[in-house]
């Protein structure tokens, strides 16, 4: 498990507007209810934490917090700490 994944799921709470204890980090962004307008918020949301561009197109292309976790741990490298949370 990526140690993006309980801060990705914050952060997917935070867009969605529900407890992060209903989010699971293997169901995929569509089962989650995440749209194209949801799914703009939540890249915008990730590029402030990241502090780097995030394109729509990986949360299609990696579908769940795990996938996308993943994917960020390869493209950004993996960390020691998950980074601070949104907020």
């Amino acid at each position: 498990m990526s140690k993006r994944e309980p801060w990705l799921i914050d952060a997917m709470a935070e867009v969605l507007e529900v407890d992060r204890s209903q989010l699971s980090a293997t169901e995929s962004f569509a089962e989650l209810g995440v749209d194209s307008l949801l799914g703009l918020r939540l890249t915008r949301k990730l590029e402030d934490l990241l502090g780097s561009e995030v394109e729509l197109e990986w949360l299609f292309d990696h579908p769940s917090v795990r996938q996308l976790a993943r994917f960020l741990d390869e493209r950004f490298g993996e960390i020691d700490a998950a980074p601070a949370g949104p907020g």
